[in-house]
């Protein structure tokens, strides 16, 4: 009975084991390249195709190393706490914002975060906002 009764925890408890090993595999998955201590939250993504769009609407973007990264489900829904998560996880690394810039062109909201490390360099956060869909972009100067 006793072999019953842990097999049948055993198995109970695989479903969830397999999942947090998604969900660490995941979130190991888009640590930035770009700076290894700045962790972004679950439910991010890296961006491939679009990205080049995305840093088009960026004034000075060749002036930096730009990753481009996008949320999705309900990390997208709730824009304004993922986005302060973020610079959360940015101050953790030690980048702090200088300036904040927002502007609002047709449908979406674009939101520009000016960072320093403290050595001085500089680093930038871009936020793009449309109805449920969140994408940001960040990278430290050339």
């Amino acid at each position: 009975m006793k072999a019953f009764l842990l097999s049948w925890l055993l198995l109970l408890g695989a479903p969830v084991l397999a999942q947090t090993l998604v969900e660490v595999t995941t979130v190991a998955a888009i640590a930035s390249t770009l700076d290894a201590s700045v962790r972004f939250p679950s439910g991010s993504f890296r961006a491939g195709r679009g990205s080049d769009a995305i840093v088009a609407r960026i004034p000075d973007g060749s002036r930096f190393n730009l990753e481009v990264y996008a949320a999705r489900g309900l990390a997208a829904r709730l824009q304004a706490g993922f986005v302060q998560q973020i610079l959360t996880s940015f101050a953790v690394a030690g980048y702090f914002v200088e300036r904040q810039q927002e502007t609002q062109v047709a449908d979406e909201t674009r939101t520009r975060f000016d960072l320093k490390d403290g050595a001085g360099r500089a680093a930038i956060l871009f936020v793009v906002r449309r109805g449920d869909e969140l994408v940001y972009a960040f990278g430290r100067a050339r």
